[in-house]
């Protein structure tokens, strides 16, 4: 780093410049709550946990939980390590007040008699350009270490992308992702304010507000992405829990309009397969006047047939 050549005038004003803490603190809640909730769904797979996927994936859950927890607590270090460094710094108000200070004294002393004023002055201005300097270094440090982060882990076996027949997350690689991409950011900012020619603070801090808008957009809106991730899990593990229908036994077929019929009753057709047929003979054997079909005719005509003999008879 490179802040002892940067006059407490730049320094000062760059570190008081731009979006201050409050990202950082933002990030570092919606990590926390993004850690919260991904436990909670890692005791959601208790009861499952004689499944091997389901173990599996609940170990993941838990570990991704924890890693969410120390980045939230590395971007509460890091907000914490920036409110130092501004309170370490000289106030840019200070500085200006000695600066205009001393020119006044030269420019109204044509003699030299205030040059023990002057030289107390630029002493004074030189312990402001030094404790700048400590105070940018210390930030720089504090904040590499809390950028030295635990690569975040995939899914477990069945939730990996691309294997096959298997239903693979979509929201949990953008948190993945995202995690993987704030705190370096944070350090590459740094970098590239230490860098000659100095960048202004705004575009050093580019991929760092860029990531964090990104965090943001997964937390608090978090609901949004958690109950999204939510839905993913709970599908993908009754997908890996039974990845294969009716391996159980035969296969269950329903239809409808199929029944057979007996007098006014519907019954199932095994019924009617099962009822022996009866004979021709049986039919046959009801004879006499009581099976034939009844005629009604008018008082003129003659009846006729079997009905005319008897009435004859009679």
């Amino acid at each position: 780093m490179h802040f002892t050549t940067l006059p407490p005038e730049l320094n000062s004003a760059r570190v008081r410049s731009g979006p201050g803490h409050r990202p950082l603190v933002r990030a570092g809640e919606a990590w926390q709550v993004l850690s919260e909730r991904l436990r909670a769904m890692a005791a959601a797979y208790a009861p499952m946990a004689a499944m091997p996927s389901a173990a599996a994936m609940a170990a993941w859950l838990t570990t991704v939980a924890e890693q969410a927890e120390e980045t939230a607590a590395r971007a509460g270090a890091a907000a914490a390590a920036y409110r130092s460094a501004v309170a370490a710094t000289v106030p840019p108000a200070e500085i200006a007040a000695n600066r205009l200070q001393r020119t006044l004294l030269a420019s109204t002393d044509p003699l030299g008699r205030t040059a023990a004023a002057i030289a107390e002055l630029d002493g004074e201005y030189d312990r402001m350009w030094a404790r700048d300097a400590d105070a940018l270094r210390d930030y720089a440090s504090a904040s590499a270490r809390a950028a030295a982060l635990t690569p975040f882990a995939a899914p477990p076996g069945a939730w990996r992308a691309g294997a096959s027949g298997c239903w693979k997350l979509t929201a949990a690689p953008d948190v993945v992702s995202t995690g993987r991409q704030v705190m370096p950011a944070i350090a590459d900012a740094l970098a590239r304010l230490a860098s000659t020619p100095i960048p202004p603070f705004t575009a050093a801090l580019a991929p760092v507000t860029s990531s964090l808008s990104k965090l943001s957009s997964l937390s608090a809106p978090s609901g949004l992405a958690i109950s999204h991730l939510n839905a993913a899990n709970k599908d993908a593990a009754l997908r890996a829990l039974f990845p294969r229908r009716g391996n159980g036994g035969p296969a269950v077929r329903v239809a409808r309009g199929r029944a057979a019929v007996v007098g006014a009753l519907s019954v199932p057709p095994s019924w009617t397969r099962a009822t022996p047929p009866v004979a021709a003979a049986a039919v046959g054997a009801a004879q006499g006047w009581a099976t034939e079909r009844l005629h009604l005719v008018a008082g003129s005509e003659a009846p006729s047939g079997r009905g005319a003999a008897a009435v004859k008879g009679g």
